[in-house]
């Protein structure tokens, strides 16, 4: 198997461990507030996800430092504006 096709294969796998914790966090915010589908589980969806994927970006990315603090400030930005947005989420026991 030639490097193009592992590199290929490699890509895919990465996408596919990437979305199934996407997945999996999902189904565990569901499963916490009993099922009930709502726009705040959406939204810390997004917001835990947008961790995971930043966190990933992060790790592989070979940008300067310079370059990675300025993503680290507007990760931060949106991920305040987002966490305001399910400030009244609340598991119903």
């Amino acid at each position: 198997m030639n490097n193009d096709k592992k590199a290929l294969i490699v890509h895919y796998l990465t996408e596919f461990v990437l979305l199934s914790i996407g997945f999996a966090i999902f189904i565990v915010i569901l499963y916490l507030n009993e099922f009930h589908f709502s726009f705040s589980i959406i939204s810390i969806w997004v917001f835990l996800y947008n961790g995971v994927l930043f966190t990933f970006w992060l790790w592989k990315n070979d940008a300067k430092l310079w370059e990675k603090s300025i993503a680290c400030v507007y990760f931060a930005i949106i991920e305040i504006i987002i966490a305001s947005s399910f400030s009244s989420f609340s598991i119903e026991s």
